[in-house]
């Protein structure tokens, strides 16, 4: 049996669309597969995403045999004792930092590439293959938003053509219609909203250097006007006194930055050019987490 799997920390949406997708292609091809997801589902994966068809197992008692597949990650330190790395047979991710090790590994089964999201990969092997006419509904509904989810709806710089491309030749069969991106991250403030705490614990991460929270919605003015306190418990809970939350507000396409922390204020305003009046900033483009980390050579 060939496991697709990812993180144990939690899954979200893009994770959910490769894992599923990925091992919905392996069966097509005959290759016995399971998507298997450790971590809790986080805002990302909103009700009506939930309402459909979801394959994947939450449990798993691998077997000597089994293979692994990694989606969307690429750090052997995330994986818990859950994944046998010496039994790893591929990987696909978007994000760098692994890729020598892995491509020792794995050779041409390591695809670590500069696309937008990790979806759009994935839905590429399906091109190679042959069997785009092949995919299910739900595997071209769960691909299209990741693409959405992970480009910001097309407005983080790490999008690409690839990305565009993807969703685009995605769209005739997710069926989701024109105003599906507006639709799917409203529901995604709705999640972060009923419980603002776990999305903000789900989406943070306590580096050696600072801690980051990110929350991605559609308009972020909200949540900076009534959630700081949240934001800074769940921060500061790191037990480093240098954190900031991004929150990129994709209907106005920009970031809000929240920090009580000079340095910090002073490297994001030199990097990134966020605007501080006080411990909130903002900048004049859309950034990811991952992005921010890059310009702080994080």
């Amino acid at each position: 049996m060939i496991i697709v799997t990812s993180g144990t920390k939690y899954t979200d949406v893009d994770v959910l669309a490769c894992a599923t997708a990925y091992s919905d292609l392996l069966n097509l091809l005959n290759k016995p597969a399971t998507a298997v997801l450790y971590g809790p589902l986080n805002a990302s994966i909103t009700k009506t995403v939930k309402s459909w068809k979801l394959n994947y197992k939450s449990r798993h008692s691998p077997k000597p045999k089994d293979c692994f597949v990694l989606v969307d990650t690429s750090n052997p330190d995330v994986f818990l004792n859950k994944v046998n790395l010496d039994n790893v047979i591929e990987i696909y991710d978007h994000h760098f930092g692994w890729e020598k090790y892995w491509s020792a590994k794995l050779g041409r089964n390591s695809h670590i590439e500069h696309v937008g999201a990790c979806a759009t990969l994935i839905w590429e092997e399906f091109r190679k293959k042959k069997l785009t006419n092949k995919v299910s509904k739900t595997s071209a509904r769960l691909l299209l938003t990741a693409i959405v989810s992970n480009t910001l709806n097309f407005k983080s710089s790490v999008t690409i053509n690839r990305d565009k491309n993807a969703y685009k030749e995605l769209s005739k069969y997710a069926r989701l219609g024109n105003n599906w991106a507006q639709k799917y991250f409203r529901e995604v403030e709705e999640n972060v909203y009923q419980n603002p705490d776990a999305s903000l614990k789900n989406d943070s991460k306590g580096l050696s250097d600072i801690a980051i929270g990110q929350i991605e919605l559609w308009d972020s003015s909200k949540f900076f006007s009534k959630y700081l306190p949240i934001a800074k418990k769940v921060l500061t809970g790191f037990g480093n006194p240098k954190w900031f939350l991004t929150s990129p507000s994709i209907s106005e396409g920009v970031n809000y930055i929240y920090s009580e922390n000079d340095e910090v204020k002073f490297l994001l305003s030199k990097h990134i050019g966020a605007k501080f009046e006080g411990d909130i900033g903002k900048t004049r483009k859309l950034w990811l987490r991952k992005e921010i980390l890059k310009v702080l050579n994080l």
